[in-house]
């Protein structure tokens, strides 16, 4: 099954679907909803802007509503499985489980479940988990589908809790003070990087100094500067508006807060080896 790029945008209802994932390929996409993808064959390079997760057969990622998505390269032979589900199914199914679970999930949204040490029967629940979904959700449910699709998801974030060795969860708890910062930075340019392209402002909202998040970064991210990481999201964000055709260069370079379009033009290129033009002719 192929699947647009609508498809990803956002989602009234629990959605499944089986894809290759190639509309995403070189081109990123901003998720509207939260979406599991299980990959079934081969292997792909998923990146969200600032983070990269090498998916193979046995694993799973959890992504949650508007995270920036591209793939960078994938086998011929990668196929996953994908479901979407809309922001408040994800909350309300979250409410009853422990805190410290919803941290562990959004600090490691990436499962292996194929690891050495992995239960025996692990991947094959995931896959019967995955048969329910396409069963409940592949077709019209006319009645009760609000109810189905909490009860679904409920059922399963409950199951991987449990699957989830204990010392794993409340070692989440117990994060590093620097490791606590680096995860609040990351969700930080998440939230702002489209708008906030300097280092003082994350420092700043951190309540830290600009060169103690530098060491912090380096530390976590293989000697990567704040500001690398922060140009990186930005080229994601920039990327995903040139794909709209209707909006033109100077009213992205407004919209991303750059006082003209040729600075952003020669920001996009240093970064790209591409004009915003060339860019978008490539795409076609």
């Amino acid at each position: 099954m192929t699947m647009n790029k609508a498809f990803y945008s956002d989602t009234p209802c629990v959605q499944y679907g089986e894809t290759d994932m190639s509309e995403l390929m070189r081109n990123p996409c901003r998720f509207g909803c939260d979406v599991q993808i299980v990959c079934t064959d081969g292997t792909a390079e998923i990146s969200t802007g600032i983070q990269s997760y090498t998916m193979r057969t046995g694993t799973e990622l959890f992504l949650l509503g508007g995270s920036l998505v591209q793939v960078c390269g994938m086998s011929r032979d990668f196929r996953a499985r994908m479901l979407l589900y809309p922001k408040d199914v994800v909350f309300k199914a979250l409410l009853p489980l422990d805190a410290s679970f919803l941290n562990y999930i959004h600090e490691y949204p990436f499962f292996d479940h194929l690891r050495p040490g992995a239960l025996d029967d692990e991947w094959s629940d995931i896959m019967q988990w995955m048969d329910m979904a396409r069963m409940l959700f592949g077709r019209a449910l006319p009645s009760f589908r609000k109810q189905i699709e909490q009860n679904f998801l409920q059922s399963m974030l409950m199951y991987l809790y449990n699957r989830i060795p204990h010392r794993e969860i409340v070692g989440s708890r117990e994060l590093s003070r620097r490791q606590v910062l680096c995860h609040q930075f990351v969700r930080l340019i998440r939230e702002n990087s489209a708008h906030e392209h300097q280092v003082p402002f994350y420092a700043d909202r951190l309540c830290i100094s600009s060169r103690y998040l530098g060491d912090i970064v380096a530390e976590n991210f293989g000697g990567l500067t704040p500001k690398q990481l922060i140009d990186k999201q930005l080229i994601s964000e920039i990327k995903v508006q040139l794909d709209n055709p209707l909006l033109s260069v100077s009213e992205i370079a407004q919209y991303f807060n750059f006082p003209e379009h040729t600075s952003m033009s020669r920001f996009f290129k240093r970064n790209t080896g591409m004009s915003p033009k060339e860019y978008r002719a490539s795409r076609k």
